[in-house]
């Protein structure tokens, strides 16, 4: 993630510890993930648990840094209110 927004100037690394509430962020939506996952195999009537824990760490390895990001997107957004007149061009 950069250190500050190119366009407005909004400083990302506001104090330190400000993003451990998106560790929360990220959790639910891995969950969510793990639960449409778990729903994907049922459907298919495929359910084996070994299957099942291999594919999901597997989407999960793989997720995780878009799944970081996009936590630390939603947790900024909740934390600063947006200015639309902030835009410097």
């Amino acid at each position: 993630m950069p250190n500050s927004c190119p366009k407005c100037n909004q400083d990302f690394q506001i104090e330190t510890g400000f993003y451990l509430g998106a560790m929360f962020i990220s959790y639910a939506i891995s969950i969510l993930l793990n639960i449409l996952i778990f729903v994907v195999f049922l459907v298919f009537d495929t359910y084996v648990l070994g299957s099942f824990l291999i594919t999901a760490g597997f989407i999960l390895l793989l997720t995780s840094p878009y799944l970081i990001k996009v936590s630390r997107s939603i947790w900024i957004a909740l934390s600063v209110k947006y200015d639309p007149n902030a835009f410097t061009k």
